[in-house]
């Protein structure tokens, strides 16, 4: 059995019709269906039941999609692999960024990449550690930019370090807190702004992924947000003294038996440099 036909027998297996798995692959219904009796003939099994409501897997078919799903995902990870370290000049990059990293660095690793690297298609996603190491493993990303300290360390995994960013407590300029050194009773009557991921010492009573519109209700409000120092231009503050200030490590998650293309590696590159300049 080849791999054109594996990609048949699980393409049908997932649909559970031979009209839209024949047009997810590009084939004609007939030519998909005599793929599939082939297949049977060959191994001398029946693999699918035909019914007026569709078609489904015998026991012998369930059996083998439980080996076939992950060698095909394999196989096209091979083969997706290959073809993007034979492409220097092109090809496609597709990274995600929790919300954190993504304030940090995406811009301006986006915009080095659109104006140094027109070639580059460059695919970017923002989410949660838990929602980007899955579609990680599942293939859909080349790598994810994220607090380590939301991620354990697993052997399927490999986490190159990019640096420290360091967390605080910011307000504006005017705010009665502003530059001074506090202590936790002092702040219960302001709001405290921070991320939906978890993470900080505070339970936020606002939780905003969006950092844009956290900074702007920061400078609208007597807010405190909880974020890191290097976000910090000269219409905020910083609030001393309580524990939230502690360094964060920001690491690249990719698989451990994929070899990340030279695209990848760049836009990589491109995210230290950033980072750099944030706590320069």
């Amino acid at each position: 059995m080849d791999i054109r036909k594996l990609r048949h027998i699980v393409t049908l297996g997932q649909e559970r019709h031979f009209g839209l798995a024949a047009d997810r692959l590009g084939l004609t219904q007939s030519a998909l269906t005599r793929s599939i009796q082939a297949t049977e003939a060959e191994l001398g099994l029946r693999l699918f039941d035909r019914g007026r409501d569709g078609v489904y897997p015998t026991r012998a078919g369930e059996a083998l999609l439980v080996d076939a799903v992950p060698l095909l995902r394999q196989m096209e990870m091979l083969e997706r692999n290959m073809a993007l370290l034979s492409d220097r000049g092109a090809g496609e990059v597709r990274c995600g960024f929790g919300p954190l990293a993504a304030a940090l660095a995406l811009e301006v690793m986006l915009s080095h990449a659109a104006r140094d690297h027109a070639a580059l298609r460059v695919r970017t996603t923002l989410g949660h550690a838990g929602e980007l190491l899955t579609r990680l493993r599942e293939g859909e990303l080349d790598f994810a930019v994220l607090a380590h300290v939301l991620v354990e360390d697993q052997p399927d995994l490999s986490f190159r370090r990019l640096g420290q960013t360091r967390l605080g407590a910011l307000v504006r300029r005017d705010h009665p807190l502003a530059g001074r050194t506090v202590s936790e009773e002092d702040i219960t009557a302001f709001p405290i702004i921070g991320g939906t991921g978890g993470g900080p010492v505070y339970q936020p009573t606002i939780s905003c992924d969006n950092f844009e519109i956290a900074g702007s209700v920061t400078l609208a409000s007597d807010a405190i947000w909880i974020t890191a120092e290097a976000l910090a231009d000269d219409r905020y503050a910083l609030v001393h003294g309580l524990p939230v200030a502690q360094p964060l490590e920001l690491v690249v998650a990719s698989l451990a038996r994929r070899t990340l293309s030279i695209q990848a590696l760049l836009l990589i590159d491109l995210i230290v440099a950033a980072l750099r300049r944030r706590h320069a």
